[in-house]
């Protein structure tokens, strides 16, 4: 799969909006991926230009993104 157009970003769950589902590639509120340590942050991913209804908040690559739920914030330490 072809990444480089990918773009991630991480908000708090409580912050995330309907119309941030309407243009991200998760299919729904139940398929997000929650930190795990206490943060309640979740992932959000798109393609393309960055959507309006994300100005202002910081975005990864796939790289950057793999680094940050590589953290104990987002990966549990039991396995």
């Amino acid at each position: 799969m072809n990444y480089n157009d990918r773009h991630y970003l991480t908000i708090p769950f409580s912050n995330v909006t309907e119309e941030m589902m309407g243009v991200v590639i998760e299919s729904s509120f139940s398929t997000l991926r929650h930190s795990v340590q206490g943060t309640d942050k979740v992932v959000l991913k798109y393609e393309g230009e960055k959507p309006s209804v994300f100005d202002g908040i910081d975005t990864y690559t796939h790289e950057e993104i793999l680094a940050i739920m590589s953290s104990p914030d987002w990966t549990s330490p039991n396995p």
